[in-house]
């Protein structure tokens, strides 16, 4: 079996994604009230041609949604992290739950085997964390062997 080593900038990044994704709804919702609240230009086209702006508010704010980066970005983070967390056995739920979507953790990944938390050795639980971080990495498009 290969070990397939990651990058600490990547594991850092993922580990970062994680913790926020208990909070990733919220910022989903933020963003799209910033969206809403744009303030808008007046129309200052005194001459009577035509815009190519559209003028329902309602079609602009749907375009902005549909084209906003940012919310792009977070709503895949949130479909990653989920579909991967999905697809994993019970022990890895419960190693990424207990490690990075609680606020204040109560174990560590050593603490969680010990406890018999999961069932697994420490060095299994520190390869299923690692191996869910690859999945992760891969997914989000971040992955770099």
């Amino acid at each position: 079996m290969s070990i397939i080593k990651l990058r600490p900038d990547i594991r850092s990044r993922c580990e970062s994604i994680l913790r926020d994704y208990p909070s990733v709804d919220g910022y989903i919702l933020d963003r799209k009230r910033e969206l809403a609240c744009q303030p808008h230009e007046d129309d200052e086209n005194v001459g009577g041609g035509k815009s190519s702006k559209i003028s329902r508010p309602q079609e602009t704010y749907v375009i902005t949604l549909d084209q906003d980066m940012r919310l792009r970005m977070l709503e895949n983070q949130k479909k990653v992290v989920t579909d991967c967390y999905l697809e994993t056995d019970e022990d890895t739920r419960t190693i990424i739950r207990e490690l990075y979507f609680k606020k204040h953790p109560t174990y560590t990944i050593s603490g969680l085997s010990i406890n018999q938390k999961v069932n697994v050795s420490i060095a299994t639980a520190k390869r299923l964390r690692t191996r869910f971080l690859i999945e992760l990495s891969e997914k989000l498009g971040m992955f770099e062997p």
